[in-house]
């Protein structure tokens, strides 16, 4: 990127007052030349400011700021030196006298906590290998590994890995388990280790705690070149309450909505931010451009939108008109300005049309979490087996809105941690019967519709739930049914990509056929997938109970040889099975609204795959 900020025209200030400038980074925050450094900031209604220094020698100067000729609410100082690597803070004056010390919206590095100061850095260029290598389609497979970055290893003393160590362990780790994508959680620079990211102060600033920018940007290249694809997890909605940070920047209501009834999240403790002010709206479609601009990044997992797609804090679930209108706008932009990004939604109630196109009328997502589901089979999952009958429905209900939106199976942290425990620990039984359900479980997850998402360390069946402070518990996943687990989870990962009934038709209702829905009696499922060519067939059965079956009978849509081409009941998996059932034929008979069936015995929580044998 060209060293200098840009100069602010008339054109550009109007679009940034209106809420369609998308790169304001190149015009605000601190801006180094060969011998000047200019301080740019949006801070109406105050009648002093300055930029307080301290330059990497221990230096410290005051900057005074005076306001932007042709918008008196911009101001601006230049320094007729580098500054680089110094720290710096805005002070401001209010017309009653207050002194309000802000760190800069637009900084692009932060003073690591408990300090809050931001740091000059040198321009980056732009991403060469921006979403270069991986281009999701929706009839590919997609399977993300979600992760904390200061969680997921540490070093010996406890101490964090930084990016580019990340890149070194985390990448050939989540190749070889067979993830597609890489997902962190919250990046963006926050104050507070214990809200996991998701309560923001620098919004075009990597958290310093694991290096600087351009470590950032040697991590997300890494992964381009490893052929994985990079998502952040990005927070439009609301932000940090902290008082160095956007909140009340110039002594008022300015990036927070003004509306007190809307104004603060009380489950979080965050502020949302204003959408009707053209200036915040340039804040946040900038961000998001910088994010995937300058560091590369694949695409967006964006956090709660709950604020935005309905009314905050409203008892009755009002659709939130401006909310919406600024997600239209946020996501048509990314999609005109980088086309292949991956948007996904989290979405925790039922707001219609998430992943319709904007031009249809949509709110532009391509993906949007499917909580029922997670939340349904969970549960299912928790009963113990002789108590599941009564809840089998929650088992086979996410079919009957599957196809409304184009959804994501995530098995996020929210499922494991805050007291919910591990996957693992969800369920029920002895060791060996809950590792037996936890493969299943994960075999119905790969096998529903819908792409996929793991959070860390249940890919090995970590015992504990996810926790702040320790790394993950490697040392078990070397382990025992642990090692066991973190092989089926690779293998399963690679059945899940090689099978195109698995996932080319994902949202499309030809893709997925019930066979038996309805076999509460003993705990059985069976269902078809279909890929895009009538030979990608899979017949899956899937039996939740704890009652061996010698003799299944499932219907099938032709007749012919059928093989198991994945069964969770393996011994390598740690199951009961030493090898892979023989392959059977089928016989003539009405079951299931099929006129061939196949007969095969099926163990207690075991799901078995078939295929029909193509002729040689």
């Amino acid at each position: 990127m060209e060293e200098g900020n840009q100069r602010l025209t008339k054109e550009c200030l109007a679009a940034f007052h209106i809420g369609e400038m998308r790169d304001a980074y190149r015009y605000f925050g601190a801006h180094l030349k060969s011998d000047t450094t200019t301080f740019t900031v949006w801070a109406p209604s105050i009648v002093k400011a300055d930029v307080l220094v301290e330059t990497a020698e221990g230096e410290e100067l005051t900057a005074k700021m005076v306001q932007f000729p042709d918008d008196v609410t911009i101001w601006e100082a230049v320094v007729p030196r580098r500054l680089d690597g110094s720290h710096y803070q805005y002070r401001f004056e209010t017309a009653d006298g207050t002194v309000l010390h802000k760190s800069d919206p637009y900084a692009r590095m932060a003073e690591r906590r408990p300090k809050t100061r931001s740091i000059v850095y040198a321009e980056l260029d732009v991403a060469k290998e921006s979403m270069s290598t991986v281009r999701h389609q929706y009839d590919q497979p997609l399977a993300i590994y979600e992760l904390h970055a200061g969680t997921w290893r540490r070093h010996d003393d406890g101490t964090f890995l930084n990016y580019c160590e990340l890149a070194e362990e985390l990448i050939p780790y989540a190749k070889d388990v067979g993830f597609t994508h890489i997902e962190f959680l919250p990046l963006t620079e926050h104050p507070l280790d214990e809200s996991w990211g998701y309560q923001a102060t620098g919004y075009f600033a990597p958290t310093s705690r694991y290096g600087e920018p351009t470590d950032l940007k040697f991590l997300i290249d890494a992964c381009h070149r490893a052929g994985l694809g990079v998502l952040l997890d990005w927070i439009p909605g609301h932000f940090c309450s902290d008082l160095f940070g956007l909140a009340e920047f110039n002594g008022t209501h300015l990036y927070e909505e003004e509306r007190e009834e809307r104004r603060l999240n009380p489950d979080w403790g965050t502020m949302n931010f204003d959408l009707r002010k053209g200036e915040v709206v340039s804040f946040l479609l900038s961000s998001a451009d910088y994010w995937l601009t300058v560091f590369g990044f694949d695409g967006f997992r964006m956090d709660a939108l709950i604020t935005q797609l309905f009314v905050p804090n409203g008892e009755e679930q009002e659709r939130n008109a401006e909310g919406n209108r600024f997600l239209q706008k946020l996501t048509a932009s990314l999609k005109a300005q980088h086309p292949g990004v991956l948007l996904i939604a989290e979405d925790a109630n039922d707001h219609p049309n998430v992943t319709t196109s904007v031009v249809q009328g949509g709110t532009g997502f391509d993906y949007k979490w499917n909580f029922g589901w997670v939340h349904d089979v969970l549960a299912y999952m928790g009963e113990l087996p002789e108590h599941r009958q009564a809840k089998h429905r929650q088992l086979t209900f996410s079919l009957m809105y599957q196809y409304e939106e184009r959804y994501l199976l995530a098995l996020s942290h929210d499922e494991v941690a805050r007291g919910f425990g591990s996957l693992l620990g969800k369920m029920p039984g002895t060791e060996e019967e809950r590792f037996r359900q936890l493969r299943l479980f994960l075999g119905f997850w790969i096998t529903h519709p819908g792409k996929k998402l793991l959070f860390m360390g249940q890919e090995f069946g970590q015992e504990e739930e996810w926790l702040l402070q320790p790394e993950l518990d490697w040392v078990s996943r070397k382990q025992g049914l642990h090692q066991r687990t973190a092989t089926y989870t690779r293998e399963l990962l690679a059945f899940y990509k090689q099978e195109p009934a698995l996932f080319q038709l994902d949202d499309q209702p030809e893709g997925f056929l019930w066979l038996d829905a309805d076999n509460h009696e003993q705990g059985i499922i069976s269902f078809i997938r279909r890929g895009i060519e009538p030979d990608e067939v899979l017949v899956i059965i899937c039996n939740f109970s704890a009652q061996d079956y010698p003799g299944i009978q499932t219907g099938v849509l032709e007749a012919g040889s059928y093989e198991p081409v994945f069964v969770t009941e393996c011994a390598r998996y740690g199951g009961e099975l030493e090898g892979m059932p023989a392959p059977v034929e089928t016989d003539a008979g009405n079951i299931h609204g099929q006129e061939h069936s196949i007969t095969a015995g099926l163990p207690a929580f075991c799901m078995m795959v078939w295929k029909k044998q193509k002729r040689s």
